[in-house]
């Protein structure tokens, strides 16, 4: 029997119904000049039904990848959710999608496939959003901002200022306060390095603007 899909009648139906979707993957939007592949997915087989005689509403077109995705033949390229992330302190991991060593790692979860451990990119890719980079990006400063050498240390207080801020962190007797424009904090930090993690993410997600915005 003659392959179907080489059927004049299923050139027609392809050739219609991705007109119909814009020529473009319906899940990720990419197009045949963008390097996409496009087939036509038939949302679920009827036995004995030619696939160009199946309801429009049982087709969309999609790109190679979505394609495979949507069969379960690779994990899926949308759907999947954040949901912690860890730094090896090294190279010592491998990214579960593109195979990329990893030092920062992020994990991911579908309903439909194994959670996955991924690089920044990927977890960005998978779950449509900035998360992971965002991430990266606020550990960095972190970091930097903790080893920064304008800290100043006089009489074992820790002082700095940022974003016209005068910080300090002064010791007491089980931990260090910190002290932000003269206005004292009441929560005692273990050490000094979570006492600086708090007074910069005080300052990095604007709590600080609002705190010591100026009255009308």
């Amino acid at each position: 029997m003659k392959n179907q899909y080489r059927d004049d009648r299923w050139s027609a139906f392809r050739r219609e119904l991705i007109e119909l979707d814009g020529a473009a993957c319906v899940r990720c939007g990419r197009t045949a000049a963008e390097g996409a592949v496009l087939q036509v997915h038939h949302a679920k087989y009827i036995v004995g039904k030619a696939p160009w005689a199946y309801p429009l509403e049982l087709c969309e077109t999609l790109c190679r990848r979505c394609h495979a995705a949507e069969h379960g033949e690779i994990p899926p390229v949308s759907g999947w959710e954040f949901v912690g992330q860890d730094d090896l302190g090294g190279l010592y991991g491998t990214c579960d999608l593109c195979g990329k060593d990893l030092r920062h790692i992020f994990y991911v979860q579908h309903p439909d496939w194994p959670s996955m451990g991924v690089g920044t990119y990927c977890c960005d890719d998978l779950t449509g959003t900035t998360v992971a980079s965002d991430n990266r990006k606020y550990e960095g400063r972190l970091k930097r901002f903790k080893k920064s050498t304008r800290w100043e240390e006089r009489g074992g207080c820790h002082f700095i200022t940022q974003k016209r801020i005068d910080i300090q962190i002064v010791p007491v007797e089980d931990g260090f306060r910190v002290r932000m424009n003269a206005t004292h904090g009441k929560k005692v930090y273990s050490d000094l390095d979570a006492a600086k993690s708090r007074v910069f993410e005080f300052i990095e997600s604007g709590e600080a603007d609002s705190f010591f915005k100026p009255k009308a």
